[in-house]
């Protein structure tokens, strides 16, 4: 019996620059015709360094010599290199899981301008370690020059079949012609859950073809595109590849004839209840045996606590201080708590297990929560497909209130989860009772105050004292460990970035000896913040943007935009007139409000009767997230409010 695919499309408009391009059914390996040789534009992109002739994968489902199921993906590339900037393509790397996959069949030519051929030896293609899981072929096109055209291919084997590699049609740069085929066994259901459409080249057939010592009706899939144009860069975009068009298939279920349907993944309810019986995840943090010995380490901590939130941030602590990240994310682990513990290091999984399961020992009532990291995709919330999932954290409901932890820095305190596990959704894998929560965090904020002196070039002493919380204080802390330079201090680095001549005189931390809580600077800097020109001296009051320029350099939004957490910037200042100058101009004072109060914007400027301009600029966002519909009037505000950022003062020298 042929099962039926089910199939999820979210529609995707793309702007295609023609649909000229013949249907390339077979493309022989090595085979270059005169015009592509020759050709030195990419149609409709004269601006593009490179040029997709031809990508293909080609994926089918087959039985190994042992008799089980086995995924073989073919790839063949072919890249026309146009520009010197384009030959990074000429370095090519080729990871794999070293456990269950392999790389076969690798080939590899450069087919030079002047009409010369290039073949790779075996030689050529160098296989290293990456880590302890993943190894890689890498290899380098040799003799790269400005129209020549790269191309290779290669056989991809994996032993697990329940998702296949996801392929993506369109890229940063032109695409002539990009296929996926799969040739599946109607035994073996998948779900689809791409998002392309109108297709090139749409076919799906039912085919009889050999599988094992029989025949066995196959589903053949054939979906191409012709003519893509590179993809846009938006600036504040998450999780870009959920826009560009794309396959991605994970298994469902198994029937072999007069055999028990086999059911893969059902229903998150099913799922979450297999993963508590997993011994890489459920049967970790639920028994004594995989964390006794880190429990009997951190128990003598919890003596002095007065409370369940004491405890809470004493284990948050340990595991965090204790414990050194791989630099690995993972939702499963491969290591006990144990073993970490002795180790002193570990995966974000391996951390956060570790404390899940110290809380749970020490009464508070916890659970595991998983979600896919930033630009890794928007958390698809239907169907249990956990090979979106990157990451694991906590979920703990510490006296009373719902606390989400993530156990990596000490200066990023409970509630406060690291900024690329900020995709807007997390599930909660708590067996008794799955589901979905939004990631809420506090508002991160930044207050500049500033007293300026200023002189009659327009030269200026600036007195700061700043105040930053939440992401921006955890933010501000990480620069100051990573800085070479004084000036690529918090706030200093923003002035810079305005007034490239600025100097920084002098710098107090107030907060140096803390670990996370507010921080707060003075600082003492030299800023060319105006320009006399005849008898009129020109000012710019702000010093420190707020808002990207890029963000509304485009008319059209593709994508959403996406600010990753909420938050507050006010920049608050008073400027000394010089003597023998008045006030000549003033920008004018706004108040504005998106439709639904969450982006609020003040601006207000006065002049004061001790001879001193006081300005007011405060911008609040409440809301993370604005989908490309809202961005027409979101646009409005947005290059007003960089207008405000950009504001002048006029003064005018007294007769």
């Amino acid at each position: 019996m042929l099962h039926r695919f089910s199939i999820v499309y979210l529609l995707i408009f793309i702007p295609l620059i023609s649909f000229s391009q013949d249907d390339p059914a077979e493309v022989k390996f090595g085979d270059i015709t005169t015009a592509d040789r020759q050709l030195t534009v990419a149609p409709g992109d004269s601006s593009a360094d490179a040029y997709v002739l031809y990508d293909l994968l080609d994926m089918s489902l087959v039985l190994d010599p042992t008799g089980s199921p086995m995924l073989k993906e073919k790839r063949h590339r072919r890249v026309k290199l146009l520009r010197e900037s384009s030959f990074d393509h000429a370095d090519v790397e080729l990871g794999y899981y070293r456990k269950s996959q392999g790389i076969t069949g690798l080939k590899a030519i450069i087919h030079l301008p002047d009409g010369g051929v290039k073949k790779l030896g075996k030689s050529d293609f160098i296989r290293e370690h990456l880590n302890e899981d993943y190894d890689t072929y890498k290899f380098t096109f040799p003799n790269v020059a400005e129209g020549a055209i790269i191309e290779y291919t290669y056989t991809k084997t994996s032993d697990g079949i329940t998702i296949p590699a996801r392929y993506y049609f369109q890229e940063d740069i032109p695409v002539r012609w990009a296929e996926y085929r799969a040739s599946i066994p109607a035994y073996f259901n998948y779900v689809s859950l791409g998002n392309a459409s109108n297709y090139t080249i749409n076919e799906v057939d039912v085919v009889n073809r050999r599988f094992g010592n029989g025949n066995a009706p196959h589903r053949e899939i054939r979906w191409a595109y012709g003519d893509l144009p590179a993809y846009d860069e938006q600036p504040y975009v998450n999780n870009f590849s959920d826009y560009i068009p794309q396959v991605r298939f994970q298994l469902q279920s198994v029937a072999y004839p007069n055999q028990p349907v086999q059911e893969i993944f059902t229903n998150w309810k099913e799922t979450t209840k297999d993963l508590d019986l997993r011994s890489d995840f459920g049967k970790i943090y639920r028994h004594k045996s995989n964390y006794g010995k880190v429990w009997k380490a951190v128990e003598p901590l919890l003596a002095d606590a007065a409370s369940k939130t004491d405890e809470a941030v004493i284990l948050y602590n340990f595991v965090a201080g204790k414990i050194s990240w791989n630099g690995q994310y993972s939702w499963l682990v491969e290591n006990t708590p144990n073993k970490v513990f002795e180790a002193a290091e570990g995966s974000s999984g391996e951390k956060s297990m570790m404390l899940l399961a110290l809380l749970r020992e020490a009464g508070i009532d916890a659970h595991p929560l998983i979600l896919p990291l930033r630009d890794g995709g928007t958390p698809l919330e239907l169907y249990p497909l956990m090979a979106q999932f990157d990451h694991l954290m906590v979920l703990a409901n510490i006296s009373g209130k719902l606390t989400i932890m993530d156990p990596n820095d000490v200066s990023r305190p409970p509630g406060l989860p690291r900024v690329k596990a900020l995709n807007h959704r997390a599930f909660v894998a708590d067996p008794d009772n799955p589901h979905w929560i939004d990631i809420i965090v506090p508002r991160a904020s930044q207050v500049v105050m500033a007293n300026v002196a200023l002189d009659e070039e327009g030269l200026a002493e600036v007195d700061i004292q700043s105040r930053l919380q939440s992401y921006f204080a955890f933010n501000g802390r990480n620069q100051i460990k990573e800085m070479e330079q004084d000036f690529e201090l918090p706030i200093v680095e923003d002035v810079v970035e305005v007034f490239p001549e600025a100097e920084l005189l002098s710098h107090e931390i107030k907060d140096a000896a803390e670990v996370s809580g507010p921080l707060s600077m003075d600082l003492k800097l030299q800023v060319p913040m105006g320009q006399a020109i005849d008898d009129y001296l020109y000012l710019q009051p702000i010093l420190c943007p707020v808002l990207e320029k890029g963000l509304v350099d485009v008319e059209e939004r593709i994508y959403p935009v996406d600010f990753a957490y909420p938050w507050q910037q006010r920049y608050i200042t008073s400027i000394a007139i010089p003597d023998g100058f008045a006030v000549e101009e003033l920008p004018q004072s706004v108040r504005l409000r998106s439709e639904d109060n969450t982006l609020q914007c003040v601006f207000a400027a006065a002049e004061k009767p001790d001879r001193t301009i006081s300005i007011n600029f405060t911008v609040t966002l409440d809301r993370t997230v604005y989908q490309p519909g809202e961005y027409a009037g979101l646009r409005d505000m947005f290059r007003r409010i960089i207008e405000m950022q950009e504001s002048t003062i006029v003064l005018k020298r007294a007769k």
